[in-house]
């Protein structure tokens, strides 16, 4: 029989206490890097889903747009299902920021932070100079949600590769959706999707008018795919075929790596990149048609103009690699465009020669628009008429017309100048000059090609400031500007 002291007693208790505390506090170290990693996964996998239905425009429509008693759509207030998926990403990167008490921070697009913050100031400024205040902050939140995108994409840690897969993805369905709208002439309305009836009879609906082979004239309805206009849908698509190309040269030169290194046979990388490549190759077919059936002239351009430019920096570098691979996608998609042109010369014609009626009161259109902006900017040259405001400008300059008249000047730059002042628009340029700079001095011609596509896009349209898939669409191309392979590599 043994006895103890109660100074061994009491040791022995304080022992216990002490393994009990250890085995608690390692529970809790335990549930809490289980909460991060549920939460870090859920933040990922939500990025990748918003990047999937970044082109669908589902919305609930708060405060319908009216002007001179007909429907205003830039008078509009609604709530898209994108802003709602966006805030929710948003809140929980917020928690999972403070529960890592900000170690894991790195924003490594802080050099252009300068040009963005200067743009959100002189955006909220112009507030105050607006006609209608409610459409100004309505549209600066719009900006805020946009730069908030490029903030989580840029800064969170996530799988980059697999965001471009889920972005391509999102985008071939509304290819799919387009081509199907062109073959059958015919758009049906689905509200859940955000897609409005389309029928090519109807007046005010986006068509090429033709004389068919019969000589009889044709109205054929442009694809429009789920978005607003086949001009958007073909400025998202001329995007999404110089994304595709970009991967596609990415995915075969690992090919060439893995063949060099065959470590990485082992995982079967080899046949995984050769699958992958067989997908973005219908991908790549698929895009084009769409984009052809758009009859989008500024897509058109931008998209060959992109892929010149990766052809030049290709020979810059003097990569032969890149040269031979990119030389044969050019050869697959012009065979493509050549066959298509086959069966539809007539609307091609059309839309390149531009002397049909629609045509001509286009171009009649695009003038008046472009002398309506320069006077609304003579009128507000340092503050802007407000963020939102152009067409409330237009519409005190011009009163009396139906409202589907009022809208704005397709020219991004001008918009942007005429909405937000000079100092504004100093920002909004400086912002792409400094992108340009820093992908000139790596040579990165997958971000010069994107740049200067989307350039032709904001030069012929509006879309990327008025409206609000193209604004969030604008800050995710930047961030498609300023990724580096490494990333997508490492990532």
């Amino acid at each position: 029989m043994s006895f103890r002291s109660e100074a061994e007693k009491s040791l022995i208790r304080e022992n216990g206490k002490y393994k009990g505390f250890l085995h608690s506090l390692r529970s809790l170290q335990n549930d809490k890097i289980f909460f991060m990693f549920k939460l870090k996964k859920i933040i990922e996998y939500s990025l990748y889903l918003l990047a999937f239905i970044l082109p669908w425009q589902t919305r609930l429509i708060l405060r319908p747009g009216s002007l001179n008693g007909g429907y205003f759509e830039y008078g509009s207030v609604g709530l898209y299902g994108t802003d709602i998926l966006l805030l929710i990403i948003f809140c929980l990167y917020i928690l999972y920021l403070v529960k890592m008490k900000f170690s894991i921070f790195d924003f490594r697009f802080s050099n252009a932070l300068f040009m963005i913050g200067g743009l959100e100031l002189t955006v909220f400024v112009s507030i105050f100079f607006s006609e209608d205040k409610s459409i100004a902050v309505y549209k600066y939140i719009w900006l805020l949600m946009g730069i908030g995108l490029l903030f989580l994409l840029q800064s969170f840690d996530y799988k980059k590769i697999r965001l471009l897969y889920s972005f391509l993805l999102g985008v071939f369905f509304q290819a799919v959706l387009g081509i199907w709208h062109f073959l059958n002439q015919f758009a049906y309305a689905f509200k859940w999707l955000g897609i409005a009836e389309h029928d090519p009879s109807t007046l005010g609906v986006s068509v090429v008018e033709a004389i068919g082979a019969d000589g009889i004239g044709e109205r054929w309805l442009r694809a429009y795919g789920g978005l607003d206009h086949p001009n958007i849908f073909g400025g998202l698509l001329a995007i999404g075929v110089l994304v595709v190309i970009f991967l596609l040269i990415f995915l075969k030169r690992n090919i060439q790596y893995s063949e060099k290194n065959t470590q990485y046979s082992i995982f079967n990388i080899h046949s995984i990149y050769k699958y992958l490549i067989l997908i973005f190759y219908f991908f790549l077919l698929t895009f084009c048609t769409a984009l052809f059936f758009t009859f989008s002239r500024s897509a058109w351009l931008a998209c060959a103009v992109g892929i010149v430019v990766m052809l030049i920096f290709g020979i810059i570098k003097k990569d032969w690699f890149y040269q031979r691979e990119l030389l044969k996608i050019i050869l697959f998609v012009s065979v493509l465009f050549f066959i298509l042109f086959i069966n539809f010369e007539n609307l091609v014609l059309t839309r390149v020669r531009a002397q049909s009626r629609l045509e001509q009161i286009s171009n009649i259109e695009r003038m008046e628009s472009y002398q309506n902006g320069f006077e609304i900017i003579k009128n507000n040259f340092f503050f802007g008429a407000g963020i939102g405001n152009y067409t409330m400008a237009l519409e005190k300059n011009n009163p009396g017309q139906p409202a589907y008249s009022y809208q704005p000047v397709h020219n991004v730059f001008l918009l942007v100048l005429a909405e937000i002042g000079v100092f504004g628009f100093l920002f909004f340029v400086s912002l792409f000059l400094y992108v340009f700079y820093q992908a000139i001095k790596i040579k990165d011609g997958f971000a010069v090609a994107l740049l200067i596509a989307l350039m032709i896009l904001m030069m012929f349209d509006h879309y990327f400031w008025s409206l609000h898939f193209g604004m969030m669409f604008l800050f995710f191309v930047v961030w498609l500007m300023v990724i580096k392979p490494p990333l997508l590599e490492n990532k």
